[in-house]
């Protein structure tokens, strides 16, 4: 009798490490959103990124103010490359720009932050994008093996992300807002949560682990802004068990880890995703399951692994089938993701592992660290105080 009491309590023990419930009296949210207050930050600062002092800051954000995303997606962009500066670049500089504005409280660019925010807002900007639901009747991306093949779920997954980003903004500028400025920013945030985000919030994708969470990190976002903890220890709770579906024992992201000539490059994009998910649950309050962690540290060591010896890393054999992977060398992509400009810092935060060496990732991720913001979580890693 006492060896069944043992046992029952060890597999208890077992669940609970993975599912363990996040409820709503866990969760405190952070006043902007990463960080409790935004505080000047060398990695962010006049001499580094962006500013509202420059006319042609604003200038180009003012340019994603109803930009049409469809057309320049159906023009410019294929499964396997994706051309969405028109989009990302000109909200990056929205974020850093304001975060400067908030953190050397310059109420002058503060305002024009917020007219900016406003003017987004009334140009109903990239709710024209295909939306959640529509996505799912098209055909896949690299439809019949095409790497040319039009890929519906980018210019969905962009536009998502990018309100994402501007949500979090709007989070930032939230104490700022006038009662009409504050209505006009809410309407334009529940209208495009409800055809983007709000269809993703109980579904866990079936492969891969990509940007801003798979959508996880913008319901945070939005739990923030109306101040729903029961959503967002819901969503929490949510995405680990996703994490702990996608992410193998041995450290490997399903899909991701196995992309061919890029499993590398998407691997590291996946982990800087989920990384940085994981450390606003933790920062909000979120106890973090410890299979959940062992897998996230397994992960770290694989991103290691794949730049200290990539046929290492390449030789892991995948079961399942893999639609999107990289089977061409002259398309290989053999380096950590550039666009995952904060993964050491988030390594070392959330699993303590030391991102190895990557001199070519350190060189290439300078172009986006100048933009400011590691889109891929939607804040700047190297600023948490």
């Amino acid at each position: 009798m006492k060896k069944i009491i043992t046992s029952t309590i060890l597999v208890l023990s077992i669940v609970s490490q993975v599912q363990a419930k996040v409820i709503s009296e866990d969760i405190e949210f952070a006043n902007h959103f990463y960080v409790d207050s935004i505080q000047s930050c060398k990695a962010m600062d006049k001499n580094y990124t962006v500013t509202f002092n420059k006319k042609q800051t604003v200038k180009k954000v003012k340019k994603l103010v109803g930009y049409d995303w469809p057309a320049d997606w159906e023009m410019n962009s294929s499964s396997m490359i994706v051309r969405d500066k028109g989009i990302t670049v000109p909200m990056t500089m929205l974020m850093s720009a304001t975060h400067n504005a908030i953190a050397n409280d310059n109420h002058d660019n503060v305002i024009i932050a917020k007219n900016l925010l406003m003017d987004l807002a009334k140009g109903n900007t990239l709710y024209d994008s295909i939306g959640y639901n529509e996505v799912q009747k098209k055909p896949m991306c690299y439809a019949g093996g095409d790497i040319n093949a039009p890929c519906w779920y980018h210019q969905y997954a962009f536009a998502r992300d990018v309100f994402s980003n501007y949500m979090i903004t709007a989070l930032w500028l939230k104490d700022e807002l006038n009662e009409q400025e504050f209505k006009t920013v809410n309407l334009y945030i529940k209208k495009m949560y409800k055809k983007f985000i709000k269809p993703v919030e109980s579904k866990i994708e079936e492969q891969g682990f990509y940007q801003m969470a798979n959508g996880g990190t913008g319901i945070l976002a939005y739990a923030s802004w109306v101040n729903d903890k029961k959503l967002a220890a819901k969503q929490i709770t949510h995405r680990f068990k996703e994490i702990d579906k996608l992410f193998y024992q041995d450290g490997y992201i399903n899909n991701n880890s196995f992309r061919g000539y890029r499993g590398q490059w998407y691997h590291s994009y996946g982990l800087d995703s989920a990384l940085g998910f994981v450390y606003v649950a933790q920062l909000w309050g979120a106890e973090v399951p410890t299979k959940i962690l062992n897998k996230l540290v397994k992960a770290s060591e694989v991103t290691n692994l794949a730049i200290t010896d990539w046929d290492k890393f390449k030789s892991r054999k995948y079961a399942g089938a893999n639609h999107n992977a990289i089977e061409d060398p002259e398309n290989a992509r053999k380096r950590t993701h550039e666009r995952a400009f904060g993964l050491d810092i988030l390594m070392k935060i959330v699993t303590n592992v030391e991102l190895v060496n990557d001199s070519e990732y350190l060189s290439r991720r300078k172009q986006f660290m100048h933009q400011g913001v590691d889109e891929l979580v939607g804040f700047n890693p190297h600023c948490i105080n």
